[in-house]
């Protein structure tokens, strides 16, 4: 039985592109679901399968509504078709109608042989605080396990209110991260993906020794904290 693990958050900038790519990392052989309005993991290359979302609006008052409700019809059919364990990242405004979808189809899924978990990720801001739950509420009925990740980018969440969100979630943490600027760069450019492969001479030789040095622990930091917080979550994919 395939396993799917959605990366979901309604709220932009939590850090979910982060996390489908540490997810990445930590199991180098799975393929990946991008559903977004532009595609972002580029350096994933042929692993990415690309979905645009959403519906134009314009389209789903031509149709009276059914472009709305077919949108997410060849990304069900991706996963029905899956053979290996798979990571799917799910743009901002996009989780809470894909999950209700998937609620619906749950038996179906079952039926299919496909296993599906979720991965919630959660910052300390309104937005982010408003939807977690409700993606949590709506994966229950489907999810065969669901996990959460706390990233303290905006600071921690209140320890009594992080454990009701999870509501028995595995949950682990991601620390603020502080990055040179350059670091930064290269982080958005390459990926997480890339930083193994950086040369520390040739960073030295371009920075100068000590933020050469700065760069490179910093993206070295960085990579190893959020496939630490992942782990369990890829722990799980693989089965």
């Amino acid at each position: 039985m395939p396993r799917m693990l959605l990366v979901v958050q309604d709220k932009g900038g939590v850090g979910k592109s982060l996390v489908a790519r540490a997810l990445a990392e930590a199991v180098p052989d799975s393929p990946v679901i991008e559903i977004d309005a532009s595609q972002r993991l580029l350096e994933l290359g042929e692993r990415v399968s690309f979905f645009s979302m959403r519906a134009a609006r314009e389209e789903i008052e031509r149709t009276g509504g059914r472009a709305a409700r077919s949108e997410f019809d060849p990304i069900v059919n991706a996963m029905t078709r899956a053979r290996l364990p798979t990571i799917v990242d799910v743009g901002a405004n996009t989780s809470g109608s894909l999950l209700t979808l998937l609620a619906d189809l749950g038996p179906d899924l079952n039926a299919a042989g496909v296993a599906v978990g979720i991965l919630v990720l959660v910052t300390a801001e309104p937005g982010a605080l408003a939807e977690a739950p409700k993606l949590m509420v709506r994966a229950k009925p489907f999810a065969t396990a669901r996990f959460l990740i706390e990233n303290r980018l905006r600071g921690e969440v209140e320890a009594k209110l992080l454990a009701r969100i999870a509501d028995g979630a595995a949950v682990t943490h991601l620390a603020e991260q502080v990055m040179e600027e350059r670091a930064a760069e290269l982080l958005q450019a390459g990926g997480l993906a890339s930083i193994p492969r950086l040369d520390a001479a040739k960073l030295n030789e371009k920075h100068g020794l000590a933020l050469g040095a700065r760069i490179l622990r910093d993206l070295t930091r960085i990579r190893l904290e959020a496939m630490q917080a992942v782990e369990p979550a890829a722990t799980w994919l693989v089965g």
